[in-house]
């Protein structure tokens, strides 16, 4: 690998942490004023602290998008894929951009 794509790596990987970071900043300031409905609160209770550790609750306007934190590993996975789905949401394979989705109905 050159130095210039080194470097874009570094600042790509730079860029995804600051948006996680972002998007965790964002969801603790609405935590507090949206409505009852809306928040990631509601759909982080449906699972274990450790497993819910594990993951980055975001609202979307269907309802939730749950992405982890770090690799999950098979036994986690499964474990989470079994509350996801008990809450009639489902995961969603897109590579980098693999998560889980949950409906707002199921969290109420």
């Amino acid at each position: 690998m050159s130095k210039a794509e080194d470097d874009m790596v570094k600042l790509l990987i730079s860029l995804r942490d600051a948006n996680a970071t972002i998007v965790e900043a964002i969801n603790t300031y609405l935590a507090g004023r949206a409505p009852a409905e809306a928040k990631v609160e509601r759909v982080a209770e449906l699972f274990p602290k450790d497993l819910a550790d594990l993951l980055i609750f975001e609202v979307t306007p269907e309802g939730w998008k749950i992405r982890p934190r770090q690799y999950l590993g098979s036994e986690n996975f499964a474990k989470i894929v079994a509350i996801v789905r008990e809450a009639k949401g489902e995961y969603i394979s897109a590579g980098k951009e693999s998560h889980f989705r949950v409906p707002k109905t199921a969290a109420k």
